[in-house]
């Protein structure tokens, strides 16, 4: 057992030391030089064959490429996916796991089939069968959607279709002799091709019959390289050597293909001309989506976005402070700040509003009613005010009630409910001794005209046989009533 024991100790430390040795060899074999700044364009694309290729590749051939395609470098929780439908199905180390085959983004008729192009794994990627036949050796450009021929998934089932699909971002796209991969590969796919032709400059004749290469650069800066690619970059170097430059530095795409000399420049793109205040009537979500900025700059194409931070308080839930951030091709940033400024003329309107209403001194009125009212901009506050016209109780009045409906924006609508408050009325009061339907100065001087009356009087209001005292007393005591 201690015998055993000691060489399963030993066998350990010496497989721990291969691999520890293979380590570092494969370390050194796929650490390149980093890139000058300071040459371009068919310079710097020799000095990138020079230091990231020659020397270095390791050309595995066409059967070990797919297999570590396939069983590595593009297998994911046991699955493969199709770089141009999102198709997927399990993956493992076979030269062919069916229906899944090797897609050349470089087409092997550009270079006649020929190693060590037909076996570098930069430009290898699984593809459905069918959409790799589909796609042929087509160049690749931008399709008029409205033309186009869809291949996709539908619940992980190749599909072929001429309408446009509702996720077509998902979808490549193929109309004449053009194809468009879906949106998420075609930054993927232009930085295999920029590799393609860096390192095989003579083997396939010139990019542009790969396709446009502003059309490949936009796409680069469309769909920079996510983990996912960044990964297999490193999973490829480990097998074959060589990584692809253009993932490892995305700057050196510009540099390599598109630079010109006018437009090496370091500023930012320019926002003269973009308003530093923009007003737009509330509610008027048109207006609200066409406000843009659209920064100058000689290096193209210059990206712009934005993000914006709602104040929360104020007309239309405050204002919009807007930050622009504009990139340039030669990679220059500049942010322009604007403010987003809403304005409202409408006022609230009433959607429901109380009755006048009718009541008499001698009567309680609850509920006077309430009022709503909305808005096209903010939320409404109603207040309401009272004046009095006339009385008081017991004679008639009215009272002019106000109803106030305020917006955020300072707009106001009124409405007036009229409360009608009728006189008290005393049935039969013999004080009203004129009969004119009220006790007023006018009964009181015609009792005062009798005073001491004892016989036939007319104003003996308590019948005790005198205008006296007691009658002046009971006119004083009803004195306002209306009868």
């Amino acid at each position: 057992m201690y015998t055993i024991s000691m060489i399963k100790h030993s066998f350990n430390v010496l497989a721990l030391s291969i691999a520890l040795f293979a380590s570092i060899i494969s370390t050194a074999a796929w650490s390149q030089d980093t890139p000058p700044t300071d040459i371009h364009l068919t310079e710097l694309q020799s000095w990138l064959k020079t230091n990231w290729y020659d020397g270095i590749h390791n050309n595995l051939g066409y059967n070990e490429a797919r297999r570590q395609m396939y069983g590595y470098i593009d297998i994911s929780a046991g699955q493969i996916e199709c770089v141009y439908t999102g198709f997927t199905q399990s993956g493992g180390y076979v030269t062919y796991p069916n229906p899944i085959n090797a897609e050349h983004l470089v087409p092997q008729s550009f270079f006649g089939s020929s190693e060590p192009m037909k076996s570098d794994i930069h430009i290898l990627k699984p593809c459905q069968g069918q959409a790799n036949s589909a796609r042929s050796n087509k160049s690749f450009n931008e399709v008029d959607d409205n033309q186009a021929q869809w291949y996709g998934t539908i619940g992980n089932t190749y599909t072929s279709q001429s309408s446009i699909p509702s996720d077509a971002e998902f979808w490549s796209e193929t109309s004449g002799w053009e194809w468009e991969p879906q949106e998420n590969k075609k930054g993927d796919v232009a930085r295999a091709v920029f590799y393609f032709y860096t390192m095989y400059p003579n083997a396939a004749g010139a990019i542009t019959e790969m396709g446009p290469t502003d059309v490949l650069y936009q796409w680069h800066l469309d769909d920079p390289a996510d983990a996912t690619e960044i990964s297999r970059n490193t999973k490829v170097a480990e097998q074959q050597g060589t990584r692809n430059p253009y993932i490892d530095y995305p700057n050196l795409v510009y540099d390599a293909w598109l630079w010109e000399e006018g437009a090496n420049d370091n500023q930012g793109p320019d926002f003269t001309g973009t308003s530093a205040t923009v007003s737009i009537e509330c509610g008027d979500q048109e207006a609200f989506g066409n406000i843009s900025a659209s920064p100058s700059d000689s290096c193209t194409p210059v990206t712009t976005t934005f993000s914006d931070v709602n104040s929360g308080v104020g007309c239309g839930g405050g204002d919009i402070t807007r930050t622009y951030t504009s990139q340039d091709g030669c990679g220059n940033t500049s942010t322009f700040t604007q403010t987003i400024v809403f304005t409202d003329s409408t006022p609230p309107v009433f959607t429901t509003v109380p009755p006048d209403l009718t009541t008499t001194c001698d009567s309680e009125l609850a509920d006077l009613g309430t009022a709503t009212a909305t808005d096209n901009c903010s939320q409404v506050n109603i207040t309401a005010s009272v004046v009095l016209v006339g009385g008081p109780c017991p004679l008639a009045y009215e009272v002019h009630r106000t109803l106030t409906a305020s917006d955020d924006c300072g707009n106001n609508a009124t409405h007036l409910q009229i409360i009608y408050i009728e006189a008290s009325v005393v049935v039969g009061c013999p004080e009203d001794v004129d009969g004119d339907g009220a006790v007023t100065v006018s009964d009181l001087l015609a009792v005062l005209s009798e005073f001491g009356c004892t016989t036939g009087c007319l104003y003996d209001l308590n019948l005790d046989g005198i205008v006296g005292v007691s009658d002046i007393l009971d006119i004083l005591a009803a004195f306002g009533d209306v009868c």
